[in-house]
């Protein structure tokens, strides 16, 4: 993983076959199948970001998902 956002192929292979190292066409086909958006690396493999993966998995928070005031929400001051 690059950073705390970035799905590197390994990482995608650990996800797609936990203890295996599946081929590129069989990740590719998971990802496709799970709806994950993704590039390819130019190095043989494909990444994608953890914000898609979120996304595919429908886990992402809501875009209207903000903080709030609990005084203002309760009646308090």
């Amino acid at each position: 993983m690059i950073g705390d956002r970035i799905l590197q192929y390994p990482d995608l292979q650990e996800l797609c076959r936990p203890g295996e190292k599946p081929r590129l066409t069989t990740v590719a086909k998971w990802a496709d199948d799970a709806g994950i958006k993704y590039k390819y690396d130019g190095k043989g493999g494909i990444w994608t970001t953890l914000g898609a993966l979120e996304t595919a998995l429908g886990v992402a928070p809501a875009a209207n998902d903000s903080p709030y005031d609990a005084a203002a929400l309760f009646g308090g001051k």
